[in-house]
């Protein structure tokens, strides 16, 4: 009488979990786009609260930036889901719901601060569209081509262990890029333009970055 062969399912055996795929910059799947989402945030808040005697403009871009971004992130954190048995990183290995938490009170205290302090306040947050019809062409077009280009480099390159570590660096890259752009956004809007008598005013330079953190989110979508 033969006896059964035995099998990677059999009883008293544990399931092997095929490897969890490699998230851009090595962190938790989530944290670069947290990062920017907090980058975003941060800048508005600062040019809303510092700098009070000589008030700083809001660039427009910002406020583009802050809906899709918001309503990319957490859309996406909501819908994510964990094949069963596997354990979830959460973004930058806080608890979960941490960073979404101090988004929404980030910026309900900025706006209720501001408001507090001076009662001409939510004059400040009337952006200039007029001054830049194309951007929000620009910064959507951006969105959806980094969608495009994900979902066929899913379809081409994509295989049981996910997307290629190459296409992941290339992630990693674009997110260092944006975050590098915000930086140097906070750095003109806080540090160089005070200095100025005539501020600099970079409209190209608005829409590439614009661009380029816009096409990361499409990327990660």
């Amino acid at each position: 009488m033969s006896t059964p062969s035995s099998s990677p399912l059999a009883v008293g055996q544990p399931e092997v979990l095929p490897p969890a795929p490699r998230q851009p910059l090595g962190l938790p799947a989530g944290s670069v786009r947290a990062l920017l989402a907090i980058m975003v945030i941060g800048t508005i808040g600062a040019l809303l609260l510092l700098h009070e005697e000589n008030p700083q403009p809001i660039p427009l871009y910002l406020y583009y930036l802050l809906f899709l971004i918001l309503g990319s992130y957490f859309a996406a954190r909501s819908h994510r889901h964990v094949a069963p048995g596997a354990h979830e990183k959460h973004p930058l290995h806080l608890p979960r719901g941490t960073l979404r938490f101090l988004m929404i009170v980030g910026f309900i205290g900025v706006i209720g601060w501001g408001i507090y302090s001076d009662p001409k306040f939510l004059d400040r947050l009337s952006p200039p569209v007029a001054d830049q019809p194309w951007l929000p062409v620009i910064i959507v077009g951006a969105f959806f081509a980094g969608i495009l280009i994900a979902r066929v480099a899913d379809r081409v390159f994509g295989g049981p262990a996910g997307i290629p570590p190459w296409f992941q660096d290339l992630l990693a890259w674009v997110a260092l890029l944006a975050m590098l752009g915000l930086v140097s956004e906070v750095i003109i809007r806080l540090v160089i333009n005070p200095t100025l008598s005539q501020p600099l005013n970079l409209p190209p330079w608005e829409g590439i970055l614009g661009a380029l953190v816009a096409f990361y989110f499409g990327l990660r979508s």
